[in-house]
């Protein structure tokens, strides 16, 4: 993806609660990019709720989000080509190998592979050398990369990334920054953080639950 189009996501209305607690209520914004945008606010106010309803894997209880790229809308059933989610929650398939995993991301991504980018990603991920290593031996800080490098592999225009240094140490962040800092004029990258005087890396927007 080299393109500088208009991506555009429109939040309608929004509601959402678990149980007895409103999450977040009649919520109406519009994310427009390329660039980066950060969203921030309390534990509990619905970051990871919001990216989970904006990637489709959760429905709102009210409203509805869309999504267009220059203009033209994009069908629910398309977001999966369009979109990736990275969080800490993400589970990682444990008993493969990361060139197991990463073999079979290519699979299910297909075109949207950045398979040129595979070897570049790796290094810069200080990941490059233990591609035969089994996942369930990575620390967590390993595992978080490794979510980072998938999500970064994926050559779609939107990327959601919630609490993307979570679990880090300096090299991770460094890896985190660099790509985000070079991928943000051509996709819309949201990042929901609880870091946003890290995290957010000069974002162009801030949007406070």
């Amino acid at each position: 993806m080299t393109s500088t189009a208009e991506l555009v996501i429109q939040v309608e209305n929004l509601s959402r609660q678990f149980g007895p607690k409103m999450i977040f209520e009649h919520k109406n914004i519009r994310f427009i990019g390329p660039g980066l945008i950060g969203i921030t606010g309390a534990n509990g106010r619905g970051k990871s709720t919001l990216l989970k309803i904006l990637s489709g894997l959760m429905r709102p209880d009210q409203g509805q989000v869309s999504v267009s790229v220059n203009g033209m809308p994009q069908a629910a059933e398309q977001w999966p080509k369009s979109m990736v989610l990275c969080g800490p929650y993400i589970d990682l398939p444990e008993q493969i190998r990361l060139k197991e995993l990463l073999a079979l991301h290519k699979l299910l991504m297909g075109k949207l592979y950045r398979t040129s980018s595979e070897s570049e990603l790796l290094d810069l991920a200080g990941l490059f050398n233990e591609q035969n290593q089994f996942v369930q031996a990575f620390s967590s800080g390993m595992k978080q990369r490794v979510r980072l490098l998938l999500a970064f592999l994926s050559d779609v225009p939107f990327w959601f990334l919630d609490e993307p240094a979570s679990n880090l140490d300096q090299a991770g962040f460094e890896f985190y920054s660099h790509i985000i800092r070079r991928e943000k004029n051509i996709r819309l990258i949201l990042v929901a953080s609880n870091q946003p005087e890290t995290e957010l890396l000069e974002a162009k927007e801030i949007y406070e639950l």
